[in-house]
């Protein structure tokens, strides 16, 4: 694994490697060490759970971090990123953690930087966002290890998700029993990875063993992609009333940040069944494992 770019290019055994690694890294306080390598975060979009969670994860393995300020960097004189990536790079930054809002901008960085660098994708655009599946499904099998008897729903705005995305493509790979993405029509995913579609809340949760709440993404909307967000409330937010579909025992997790009182509500987010600062714990873990999977690779 010479990148970390989409779900969909490890298989199945590379996934559960990382899965345990990460358990591994949870269950023990002795790390190892790999202080001769340098990360740098290069976060085009806002982030706060995620850069942190990367910085956290790459000072526990001792790697120093550096935090790139893109507002006062070279690319505000026009440079271009992969020309700030190969001049980092020629300081001896080997590691590029890089949220950016163009889909497939990692993708084509990979292929077009030299051997010797290793690029982590922590979210681009609407396309992939594989680090959250790997911490979603870490939280999932601390609790229900029998994935191929799980209904999972993922309820919210599936089109411009990169989390249900690359939580699509983790469910294929590792064999989730049923994935059912709940959305109003105008939020269907054009590309449909894993599992079926509906927007039918009821049909969605009924039985649910997990369910995954997704942020309404004002900035991702088009105008024609606006839905009215008291309808949207209304037919498809997460409430207590409308938990009662699910199992008794369901987790209810969200990737963050939450929108209180439009897609879920504080009681249920805050409530018994909730795992969402499970899974920010995760993250940490899952991305040490990441660090660690390139830093040995061969």
């Amino acid at each position: 694994m010479n990148h970390f770019l989409e779900i969909s290019q490890l298989s199945r055994q590379q996934i559960e490697a990382l899965l345990q690694r990460a358990v591994y890294f949870k269950q023990h306080n002795q790390y190892p060490s790999y202080a001769q390598h340098t990360v740098a975060n290069l976060f085009y979009e806002n982030s706060t759970r995620t850069r942190v969670s990367f910085e956290l994860a790459a000072n526990r393995l001792s790697m120093p971090v550096i935090n790139l300020d893109l507002q006062s960097s070279s690319e505000t004189k026009g440079e271009i990123i992969e020309d700030t990536i190969r001049t980092l790079a020629a300081m001896g930054i080997k590691y590029f953690v890089i949220r950016h809002s163009q889909d497939g901008l990692q993708q084509n960085l990979a292929r077009q930087i030299g051997d010797g660098i290793h690029i982590i994708n922590a979210g681009d655009g609407a396309h992939a966002h594989p680090s959250q599946a790997l911490l979603d499904m870490m939280t999932i099998l601390e609790q229900k290890t029998r994935l191929d008897q799980l209904k999972i729903a993922i309820l919210g705005n599936i089109r411009h998700s990169r989390v249900a995305n690359s939580f699509q493509c983790i469910c294929a790979q590792l064999g989730v029993g049923e994935l059912v993405l709940v959305a109003p029509e105008l939020w269907q995913p054009k590309t449909l990875h894993y599992g079926r579609v509906t927007q039918d809340l009821q049909d969605g949760l009924t039985d649910a063993d997990v369910v995954i709440c997704l942020r309404v993404q004002r900035e991702r909307l088009l105008e024609s992609d606006h839905l009215d967000l008291d309808s949207y409330r209304r037919d498809f937010a997460l409430t207590k009333k409308n938990l009662a579909y699910t199992k008794s025992d369901v987790m209810v997790m969200h990737p963050g940040p939450i929108n209180r009182g439009v897609e879920i509500d504080s009681d249920v987010a805050d409530g018994p069944n909730s795992f969402i600062l499970n899974q920010v714990a995760n993250g940490v873990f899952v991305r040490m494992a990441i660090f660690d999977a390139l830093c040995n690779q061969r």
